[in-house]
């Protein structure tokens, strides 16, 4: 890790710490375990410029049904995985916990929080933007306050970020069954995030008109209906 530079100060600190560390986190590491050389490793970065397409191309769709604030949410995607290449690893949704989320906050924040004040209070409003419906009760008070102001104020932002990481799992597990034959991690992420979605679509609307659309909802539901091959759920 660079020291402050005199010069270029703590911008420059983060912007030489994000560009190393995504690489080396690897998504879905557990399904990796189990069939190792199996699937294709999807690492930081490329969810990160994965989700962030379908991000826009969802927002896009979405316009005609309910206003979004589309910059708070296109930096909400950038900014929300940056804990996980701080320090290095990621814990996989079923099994993450309150604490897990914490430590990824508060790397985030040790990063962050040295730069204009004005700049940490705008990244820190993205970033929290995914737990902001939950509202961790282990987070700093300003955290949970923040968290709060944005249910209040952006539940259907909040709701659009969950509802597009969802159906992003899915689209891995489609990938894993369709191009590498590996229904298992299919049977997982579905079996994880589809109720989730479905609750989500119920709230938002136009999500279901968007990217949960009944030709995908439709795939999904039966899918869960077939025979599984494994019992795992994470």
């Amino acid at each position: 890790m660079p020291t402050k530079n005199r010069v270029l100060g703590h911008t420059y600190v983060v912007w030489r710490k994000l560009q190393h560390g995504q690489e080396k986190v690897i998504r879905f590491a557990e399904h990796h375990k189990r069939f190792d050389g199996q699937l294709r490793k999807q690492n930081g970065h490329e969810h990160c410029v994965a989700v962030n397409y379908l991000a826009r191309e969802t927002m896009i769709g979405m316009r005609e049904y309910t206003p979004l604030d589309e910059l708070m949410l296109t930096w909400s995607f950038k900014f929300h995985d940056e804990g996980e290449g701080i320090l290095g690893y990621e814990v996989i949704a079923p099994i993450k916990t309150d604490e897990d989320d914490l430590k990824e906050y508060l790397a985030f924040e040790a990063l962050y929080s040295k730069l204009d004040r004005r700049m940490w209070e705008d990244a820190q409003r993205c970033f929290l933007l995914q737990f902001a419906l939950k509202n961790p009760k282990n987070f700093p008070a300003e955290a949970r306050k923040v968290m709060g102001n944005l249910a209040h104020r952006y539940k259907n932002e909040a709701l659009f970020f969950q509802g597009v990481q969802y159906v992003d799992y899915l689209f891995y597990g489609y990938e894993c069954y369709h191009e590498r034959g590996v229904r298992e991690v299919l049977e997982d992420v579905t079996l994880s995030s589809f109720t989730h979605i479905e609750s989500i679509a119920s709230e938002l609307f136009g999500f279901d008109k968007v990217l949960w659309t009944p030709e995908r909802r439709a795939y999904f539901a039966q899918f869960l209906k077939s025979k599984p091959v494994s019992n795992s759920t994470g």
